[in-house]
């Protein structure tokens, strides 16, 4: 039903198409465009109704790949749920692709190589720590030179490669090194950057007017590739007043945890934390993260997603010895975020109904 395509300008096409069918429901719509390099732009579409007081914000490709599914989930949404919402009540924003430099190039990263969700920090702040010692530790396994080979994709060598990092850090240690955020590498994975870069600033302006303007915000930021195989997490922040448990009950939807080390795993710069530590105290809101799962959870699985991701950066930054190696990997990045997959994609659509009927209607959404 869904048009699952994998090209930016289609995707955006689509998206931009929305703003016929959100007019029929709401008395005011804007686009807006936050223009990037190589004619790629974040693009907005504000929908206001003069008596609301409540807003639904939906963000989608803070990693850029990511927003394919994110296209998906505001095709689901503008069909399926804008007809039973309460639009006299509640006003509607919705991103497509926070990082749409990422989307068009399939990358998670931006053009400078930053990974968007680790750079939602204040860096001239005197007590910032972006000490990473775990990713130092395996620095060596992150910085190969070499251009990626055949033997580079086979698994149970990269495999051997790894077991001296798991003997002296551990699954939790290896995870940290990958996801925590690194910040002394530029051309590395998960680089946050040393200073913000223009997209956050962007979405940092975008939330100053959001959460001072409105009475109570519900925000959706939407993600792939962590977490249980073919299974939507709702990730809290572990600013979130309430419990996971409590979370669950209130929307009747499962699984529900925490971005923390020992629920899902410590990030540095994450956006959700940050909406929490500037905004928590003076505006009413519940900002999440939904992230489907697509490989699976498992030691080999997220042994596999530290390959794939590293034979990906390494792939954009020293090349490849032939275009069978670099159409592999592609296959292999995209399998990891967006999968051809009609299996997936069927739990994709369910699990979104699932997690939008419990908490729209927990809120007074619909």
């Amino acid at each position: 039903m869904y048009d699952y395509s994998f090209d930016y300008v289609h995707c955006r096409e689509i998206f931009l198409s929305f703003q016929k069918i959100l007019k029929s429901y709401y008395p005011h719509v804007e686009k807006d465009a936050y223009p990037i390099q190589e004619k790629c732009s974040v693009n907005t579409l504000m929908c206001e109704n003069p008596n609301a007081r409540k807003l639904l914000l939906i963000t989608t490709g803070e990693h850029g790949i990511e927003g394919y599914a994110g296209n998906v989930f505001l095709q689901l949404f503008v069909h399926e749920f804008l007809p039973a919402f309460k639009c006299d009540e509640v006003s509607l924003l919705l991103v497509h692709a926070i990082n749409p430099w990422g989307m068009k190039h399939k990358r998670r990263v931006n053009n400078n190589n930053v990974d968007l969700n680790r750079n939602f920090l204040d860096f001239s702040s005197p007590d910032i720590d972006l000490r990473n010692e775990s990713f130092e530790k395996m620095r060596k396994y992150f910085t190969n030179p070499k251009p990626v080979g055949t033997s580079d994709l086979n698994f149970f060598l990269n495999i051997v490669k790894l077991v001296p990092y798991i003997v002296t850090l551990g699954s939790n240690g290896i995870r940290e090194a990958l996801t925590k955020g690194q910040y002394t590498c530029p051309h590395c994975v998960y680089y946050g950057g040393r200073e913000e870069e223009g997209c956050t600033q962007y979405m940092k302006a975008l939330y100053k007017h959001v959460y001072s303007s409105y009475d109570f915000v519900l925000h959706f930021d939407i993600h792939t590739g962590a977490g249980p195989k073919n299974k939507m997490v709702i990730v809290n922040s572990i600013f979130d007043e309430e419990t996971s448990e409590e979370r669950e009950a209130e929307f009747g939807y499962s699984p529900i945890t925490k971005a923390d080390r020992e629920s899902f795993y410590e990030i540095n710069g994450d956006m959700i934390d940050y909406i929490y530590k500037q905004y928590s105290g003076q505006s009413k809101f519940y900002s999440t993260c939904f992230e489907y799962g697509i490989l699976g959870d498992g030691l080999i699985d997220q042994l596999r997603s530290l390959i794939t991701l590293s034979l990906e950066n390494r792939a954009w930054h020293c090349g490849t010895k032939n275009e069978n190696v670099k159409a592999r990997i592609d296959k292999l990045f995209r399998a990891m975020f967006f999968p051809d997959d009609a299996h997936w994609q069927a739990a994709f659509e369910r699990d979104s109904r699932a997690a939008l009927n419990g908490i729209l209607r927990y809120f007074g959404f619909m």
